[in-house]
């Protein structure tokens, strides 16, 4: 999604597009930060019977994948970047941050109208994906959202991935 995301940017320099002067500032540990109890927060919404028959075929997926820390720690950073750079730099140059949040958290399976049980949790990861809307374009950076989206999945990832009930 990475390359997709500078391709609709019109490939500008990579040192400017990914920020790179701005890694290692406070923002990107704030993010991480933020991404990493927002993550605390939904596995401990989802772990009500609720919440697992709503994430049931996440959880599926992921206890499928037999992920070890190295593979979850990776797999949250290719989520992080690629789809950050993809819906806050470059979808977001021509949609607003919440209709772009919106699409995201839809095209993951969180908003299903005829399913309010699934559809209330999304409107929590639409909470999350919306603050990172307007973080792009404030002091915050793209760090900071990349941080932030890798420290919730990461969270998700690991306890999913560790579940031993039934789905």
């Amino acid at each position: 999604m990475a390359p997709l995301g500078w391709l609709l940017c019109g490939m500008p320099p990579l040192y400017t597009f990914l920020e790179v002067h701005s890694i290692f500032s406070v923002w990107s540990g704030l993010g991480l930060e933020y991404g990493l109890c927002f993550g605390f927060l939904m596995y401990a919404i989802t772990s009500f019977d609720d919440g697992k028959k709503s994430f049931s075929k996440q959880l599926q997926l992921i206890q499928s994948l037999r992920l070890n820390t190295l593979d979850i720690l990776f797999l949250s950073l290719c989520a992080g970047i690629g789809e950050e750079i993809l819906f806050r730099v470059a979808l977001q140059q021509w949609i607003p941050p919440l209709l772009a949040s919106f699409i995201f958290v839809a095209i993951h399976g969180y908003i299903i109208p005829t399913d309010w049980s699934t559809t209330k949790f999304g409107l929590l990861v639409f909470l999350f994906i919306s603050v990172l809307g307007f973080a792009i374009s404030s002091a915050q950076g793209l760090w900071f959202c990349i941080f932030a989206h890798a420290g919730y999945d990461f969270v998700l990832f690991h306890f999913w991935s560790k579940y031993q009930g039934s789905t």
